[in-house]
């Protein structure tokens, strides 16, 4: 991965992931930063990988009261990317930014339409409007063959919305990886693994601040300093059981 970074923009509006989507399954958030530039965070709304629980959904959860000094720093940082004069992100380090046993599986898109998904979620947090005519537009996820995608506008004005996480490569005009960056085992995400570098979204609106935290079954905690996991770690969902 590249430098890890945070970018705060002003949110103009987001597309759920769809069942028919193509490519790998995420929830898509548009902001602008200080030049009006469209700047993209990609947030997983289910795993590429199936965990022990025999589906892919991910570990989610949603803080609708999000209350940590981090916030200090972000409300007088700049619109625009950053890579330094901020705090990085630490989910099993940093104990006060979040209880990661209060993570909970949660499918991408639920079949009774009771708002119990992580596409309704993310949008209840960033004042998403599914219920207004979308816009579609072209949306490229990696594969060089953009497909149109439903963005729908927020009902709020002025919604601050900061991404951590890393560059898009080489457009740059992106974060994916805004979920936890440590505990993977060894395979392809080995060496991912890293401290005070995990991904997240924040979002600052007229009530206050909210966070959105993902991770990922296969995940194992606890993890060393480096980020890695212990020889004891065990995946997630047995950790949060625990």
């Amino acid at each position: 991965m590249n430098k890890y970074c945070l970018f705060k923009g002003e949110l103009v509006n987001a597309a759920p992931f769809r069942p028919g989507y193509k490519g790998s399954p995420h929830y898509v958030v548009n902001v602008k930063g200080s030049q009006g530039n469209i700047f993209k965070y990609v947030v997983n709304a289910a795993s590429d990988e199936v965990g022990e629980d025999g589906n892919n959904n991910v570990y989610f959860y949603k803080d609708v009261a999000f209350s940590d000094p981090v916030t200090d720093t972000l409300s007088a940082l700049p619109l625009g990317l950053h890579t330094s004069g901020f705090s990085p992100l630490d989910y099993w380090q940093d104990r006060s930014l979040l209880d990661i046993r209060r993570m909970r599986p949660i499918p991408y898109s639920d079949a009774d339409g009771n708002r119990m998904d992580v596409n309704d979620d993310i949008s209840d947090a960033l004042s998403i409007d599914t219920s207004q005519p979308p816009q579609s537009l072209p949306y490229d996820n990696g594969s060089g063959e953009p497909q149109d995608r439903d963005f729908y506008p927020p009902s709020e004005t002025g919604v601050i919305v900061y991404g951590f996480g890393f560059l898009f490569q080489p457009q740059q005009d992106g974060l994916h990886e805004t979920h936890m960056n440590q505990g993977n085992p060894r395979g392809r995400h080995w060496k991912e693994n890293g401290a005070f570098q995990d991904g997240a979204v924040i979002i600052k609106r007229a009530a206050g601040y909210q966070a959105l935290f993902t991770a990922f079954q296969t995940q194992r905690l606890p993890t060393n300093a480096g980020g890695f996991p212990v020889d004891d770690a065990v995946p997630l969902p047995e950790f949060i059981r625990s």
